[in-house]
C-alpha cells in the first residue's frame, strides 16, 4: 500500500473513535498506521505483507505502551470497570477469604471480587466496593 493509504487508514480508524468511545483502541492503531505512512515517505516501501506484519506489529505496540496512559490523561481514569461503583454496597455470593476472590452480586450482576478487609467474608454476606483494580472489585464486610 502506499505511504497516503496508511495515512488515510489512520485518518478513517482517528475518526471512527472520535464518533465511535472506543477506550482509544481505535486511537492507538490509527496512529500506527499513520506512523506507518510516515516512515514509508521516507524509505521505500516493502512488499504489501511486510507492511501489514508491521502495522500489527505497531498496532499491538501501541495499545500496550500508550492507550492506557491515553484514556488516564483524557478520560480521567483507567479504562475498565466505572470508578462510581465505589461505595456501592453488594452481596457475596460464597464466602471469600482475606486477600482471596470470590464473587458478589452488585447492581443485578456477577462481579469478581477481592477481598481486602482482615475478616472472612461469608455467604450472603453485605459487602461495599472500597476500590477497582482492572476488572476486579476490591470489597469489605
Amino acid at each position: 500500500m502506499p505511504w497516503w493509504g496508511w495515512f488515510a487508514l489512520g485518518a478513517a480508524l482517528l475518526g471512527a473513535e472520535i464518533v465511535v468511545a472506543t477506550d482509544f483502541w481505535l486511537a492507538t492503531v490509527g496512529a500506527a498506521a499513520m506512523l506507518l505512512g510516515l516512515a514509508l515517505t521516507l524509505v521505500e516501501g516493502p512488499r504489501e505483507w511486510i507492511q501489514w506484519l508491521l502495522f500489527a506489529a505497531l498496532a499491538v505496540a501501541f495499545n500496550a505502551l500508550f492507550r492506557r496512559r491515553l484514556h488516564e490523561r483524557v478520560v480521567g481514569h483507567p479504562p475498565g470497570l466505572d470508578p462510581e461503583l465505589v461505595g456501592e454496597s453488594g452481596i457475596a455470593i460464597a464466602p471469600i477469604e482475606p486477600g482471596a476472590q470470590g464473587s458478589v452480586e452488585l447492581r443485578g450482576s456477577t462481579w469478581q471480587a477481592r477481598n481486602v478487609g482482615s475478616e472472612p467474608l461469608a455467604a450472603r454476606a453485605a459487602v461495599r466496593v472500597t476500590g477497582v483494580s482492572g476488572i476486579v472489585l476490591e470489597v469489605r464486610g
